[in-house]
């Protein structure tokens, strides 16, 4: 269904990818993975024929629906939106109903030509079949990020587009919405191509992984576990061999050097009168020219020394807050005009690791900012320790500066110096001239890794996290869930990535139901214990290093 070969494309002059290619076969579900940056959104736009490859070719059978992370008009409403699925279908439909009798006339005949008076019933039976009926008249900008992802469906339905490709289709849906687009993906009869960072529906839906890394794609065949499991599997392979290399080239080496040794001491001491001797000389001489052919093969076939991965380095570290009882909440109700729950009362105890669930507008980070102190009840008490000092991550990053660049956000939110906050931002990531980036030209993936630095230096005994993984590549959401998962202070969790409930172990359910309390998170897998035990070990051994102005290592002496 779908064809990528030899696809180069240039930004800003310089090539992000050289040469890209890969299938995807009729009722294939297709995840294009890798980490933020790869340019995985500029080859769906090459697919979409948005914008055209410098080089290769893309050749796709059938017709191609997009699926947007935004949709660009949001004034327009559910209906109109649906209905430009077919931009000549709607001309006509707006000519026949425009009310203007010389317009319906002129546009008749070619209106039932097209059949455009069942063009509006068509479109809500396709709205009826998502579910969104009853959204027909809002306006797109009204509608949650559940009900837009339906509508973006609903309209792809009216085309009977035979390949889909969605882009980061999770974020910003609630776990209801999640499980929907699931089956929907997987009901789908025809092929889809996705991007996306969410583990779990990676897990649910993709029946092979297309990793794009260094402007290649690599096939595996798969859900995300056998992709982590051929992963590991590659990983192992490769450092054998190379190891196998690395010996092999080192006996080499050493032989030669004995055999030119040998040949030099008897080519000194032999006679020209002595056969013998000349004929040792020159067996030193084939065994030796051997051994050099020999090296030369082995370097022309050396397997590739495999790549040394940079994830962050990201800890948390906690003031000790002996208290027992850290937060209280009595009868405490909130809303806007008037509350949307039965006054609650519940506390959190030293160390509590919570989830707030529930779906899109059931007030998760309202409930949030309430237990943090950024909003006051409608009524009731909540009481926090005096001592207890709270790290806060919202969605929005709305405590981040909005001037200035990353390296004077670092330092404005710390005292440390320059030299410090530079190491820490490659700790991060961020290296050389890349810190004076300014904050607003930040992808929001940057911003969000500046976010959790900034975390680094609160010594909060509670972090309270509101959607922390919505622009983090998976690399980067595995490092924050294991530092995360080491973490010695309490947790407050909102987050539609459902692995990362893994790391708590009470919830509070928001829902038309009312307001529950629960011990668990209904996750029966544990955190990946191998990767806390790394993160773990790179925390406790890793000596600290200082970068200079050129990115180089310097020395720090700790006495000073």
């Amino acid at each position: 269904m779908l064809h990528v070969k030899n696809v180069r494309f240039d930004y800003d002059r310089k090539p992000l990818f050289e040469s890209v290619s890969f299938e995807v076969a009729a009722g294939e579900r297709a995840v294009l993975f890798g980490q933020n940056g790869t340019g995985k959104t500029t080859l769906f736009k090459l697919i979409a024929q948005d914008i055209q490859p410098d080089e290769g070719m893309i050749e796709v059978k059938g017709e191609v629906g997009v699926v947007e992370q935004t949709i660009e008009d949001e004034s327009q409403t559910v209906m109109e939106f649906v209905l430009r699925s077919d931009m000549t279908r709607f001309h006509l439909y707006e000519e026949v109903f425009s009310g203007d009798d010389e317009r319906v006339l002129c546009a008749y005949e070619r209106a039932l030509e097209q059949d455009i008076y069942s063009f509006e019933s068509e479109a809500r039976q396709a709205l009826k079949r998502l579910g969104i009926d009853h959204l027909a008249n809002r306006r797109l900008r009204d509608l949650s990020g559940g009900e837009q992802t339906r509508t973006q469906l609903a309209r792809l339905s009216m085309r009977s587009v035979d390949v889909v490709l969605l882009d980061e289709p999770t974020n910003h849906l609630d776990l209801d919405s999640i499980h929907w687009l699931t089956s929907w993906v997987k009901d789908f009869s025809g092929t889809v191509l996705l991007i996306s960072h969410d583990r779990q529906f990676i897990e649910d839906v993709a029946t092979v992984i297309l990793e794009l890394e260094d402007g290649r794609v690599t096939r595996y065949p798969g859900n995300y576990r056998a992709y982590k499991r051929q992963k590991e599997e590659e990983r192992v392979r490769d450092e054998r061999a190379h190891a196998r290399y690395l010996t092999r080239k080192a006996e080499l080496i050493d032989m030669i050097k004995r055999y030119k040794g040998w040949h030099l001491q008897a080519k000194a001491t032999a006679s020209v009168r002595s056969p013998g001797a000349q004929k040792g000389v020159a067996n030193l001489a084939v065994k030796m020219k051997a051994r050099e052919q020999q090296l030369e093969q082995l370097e022309q076939g050396r397997p590739t020394k495999p790549k040394e991965e940079t994830p962050i380095s990201v800890r948390f570290q906690a003031e000790e807050l002996e208290a027992k009882t850290w937060l209280t909440c009595e009868d405490v109700t909130f809303g806007y005009d008037c509350p949307l729950y039965d006054p609650m009362s519940f506390s959190i105890q030293k160390g509590d690791r919570i989830s707030i669930i529930g779906p899109n507008g059931s007030g998760k980070t309202t409930l949030m900012k309430l237990l943090i102190g950024d909003l006051e009840p409608m009524s009731g008490t909540i009481r926090r320790h005096p001592k207890l000092k709270i790290g806060y991550f919202s969605q929005t990053l709305e405590r981040l500066p909005q001037q200035g660049t990353l390296l004077e956000a670092l330092l404005s939110n710390s005292d440390i110096s320059e030299t410090e906050a530079r190491t820490l931002l490659a700790h991060f990531l961020f290296r050389r001239e890349e810190v004076h980036r300014p904050i607003q030209e930040a992808s929001m993936g940057e911003k969000c890794r500046i976010a959790f630095l900034i975390l680094y230096f609160s010594d909060a005994q509670l972090l309270a996290l509101d959607e922390p993984t919505n622009y983090l590549d998976v690399a980067t959401r595995e490092q924050i869930e294991a530092a995360l998962s080491v973490y010695r202070g309490g947790l407050i969790l909102i987050s539609h990535d459902r692995l990362f409930h893994r790391l708590t172990s009470r919830t509070i359910e928001l829902s038309q139901d009312g307001f529950l309390i629960y011990e668990g998170n209904g996750k029966e897998e544990s955190v990946d214990v191998e990767a806390t035990v790394r993160t773990m070990d790179e925390l406790s051994m890793a000596p600290t290093k200082y970068i200079d102005e050129a990115g180089n290592v310097i020395p720090f002496d700790e006495t000073e």
